[in-house]
């Protein structure tokens, strides 16, 4: 199974100052084109020794996105070291986010030089073969726009630690959305609009935060993006050939990621640029794309004859405008119903639904909301639903004082004590007095005091 994604991105072709250590890109293709990864030798002996090397990982089936040997194929990290470590100034600050397993994750955050007219941050994802340093000319033409840019790795990349991996890429970039609002609000940007822009594999990021992060996220850029490993052409001549002694089992093979599938839950402005002769990833995940996405406000972009590292040198201009343009329409985007939002139902003839409370799941089209409520999912207008508040991590600062209530250990309700930060994405880290100590509580179970 092998996992193409960019040897150089579009965004790197025409960089005038590239990072240290950015690839180049014939090394990242090798295992692509004609031999098998690592110097694994070809022919069927080869296949056969990946598909036990595999089959003898944990996990099962699905195990297998998880094993080291795919983690090869599809990730080309790079190390570069930083050059502007810690800053809390200036136009370029490089840092990490910490992630699960006590990993970090590097990112470059360019800011300009007037961040008062700053009207979005875009937080990109690249592809498998990038690094966040290669990004100088972006940030340049991002800063003409009245926009920051964000620019993350995965594990292992720069000067980021731990092992890159398939099913930790969609969880990492939770970690990191959510200790990002820290950095804006130091930088002076914090209630700037966010847009997620996911190159190739990279797409795979920005789509999960904009579903999952429906009310924080005002726009999506997805460019060349990967919609499916399983539909790769690559991995669908290799899957027969390694499974054919159980040819069920590919098909029973599930996505890694279920980036199509998440897309029902999108509702910013999207735009969704792919050149038409992409050879590693087929245009049509593209239009597969465009089809499942939610948004009422969505674009395909296609660019005649271009594959999936030469957009830029073909159309560099175009590119840069569709970009312009999906920035004004997230700085002007809102969204009253957010997918994961909690509504309650009102005012309507099913006077049984009426009070019945429900998750938001993502828009019907213009006018509706799908809401999983009790009894099912139902497509509801505007009108008919209220939004429940509910606070979230991100609502307790570090160093406010908090009171825990509403517990199944009786003995922590009333209970007051500081925020140290934030556990995983869904859980606030809280030092209590002796003898209980830290705990990680959900947001439900807590009740500010005072904040800083």
């Amino acid at each position: 199974v092998q996992l193409a994604s960019p040897p150089r991105s579009p965004l790197d072709q025409h960089a005038p100052q590239r990072g240290a250590g950015a690839r180049s890109g014939d090394s990242a293709m090798a295992g692509f084109g004609g031999g098998m990864p690592g110097g694994m030798p070809g022919g069927m002996g080869g296949l056969e020794g990946l598909l036990g090397g595999l089959m003898g990982g944990g996990g099962g089936l699905d195990g297998i996105w998880d094993n080291p040997m795919i983690g090869n194929i599809a990730f080309h990290p790079s190390q570069v070291e930083p050059t502007h470590l810690g800053a809390t100034t200036g136009p370029i600050r490089d840092g990490t986010f910490d992630v699960s397993g006590g990993d970090k994750v590097s990112y470059r955050f360019y800011v300009p030089s007037d961040t008062a007219a700053l009207k979005a941050v875009v937080y990109f994802f690249h592809g498998n073969a990038e690094v966040c340093t290669a990004m100088d000319d972006v940030a340049d033409m991002l800063h003409c726009q009245g926009a920051a840019l964000l620019s993350i790795d995965y594990r292992g990349y720069s000067w980021g630690t731990g092992t890159p991996s398939l099913p930790k890429l969609c969880g990492d970039a939770e970690f990191c959305f959510m200790q990002s609002h820290a950095l804006l609000n130091a930088a002076g940007c914090g209630s700037a609009r966010k847009v997620v822009h996911g190159r190739s594999i990279g797409a795979t990021c920005a789509v999960h935060l904009a579903s999952k992060f429906g009310g924080k996220i005002h726009g999506l850029i997805i460019d060349s993006g990967l919609m499916s490993i399983k539909g790769l052409p690559m991995v669908q001549m290799m899957g027969p050939m390694l499974f054919a002694q159980q040819p069920g089992m590919f098909q029973m093979l599930q996505e890694p990621f279920d980036t199509l599938g998440k897309l029902a839950s999108v509702s910013c402005p999207t735009l969704i640029m792919h050149g038409d002769k992409d050879e590693i990833v087929p245009y049509a995940q593209a239009t597969q794309c465009h089809e499942r996405c939610a948004a009422p406000d969505k674009k395909l972009q296609s660019w005649p004859g271009a594959g999936h590292n030469n957009v830029s040198v073909m159309y560099g201009d175009g590119w840069k405008q569709e970009i312009q343009t999906l920035l004004e329409q997230a700085v002007a985007f809102s969204c009253d119903f957010p997918a994961g939002a909690l509504v309650e139902a009102h005012s309507l003839s099913t006077a049984a639904l009426n009070g019945a409370q429900g998750r938001v799941l993502g828009p019907q089209g213009a006018e509706r909301i799908r809401v999983q409520l009790p009894d099912g999912e139902k497509a509801l207008k505007p009108a008919n639903l209220k939004i429940i508040v509910e606070q979230g991590v991100e609502d307790f600062p570090v160093g406010a004082e908090v009171e825990a209530h509403s517990l199944s250990v009786a003995e922590l309700n009333g209970v007051r004590g500081k925020v140290m930060g934030i556990a995983g994405t869904d859980r606030v880290r809280v030092e209590f007095p002796a003898p209980h100590g830290e705990k990680a509580l959900k947001p439900a179970n807590l009740k500010m005091i005072t904040t800083l």
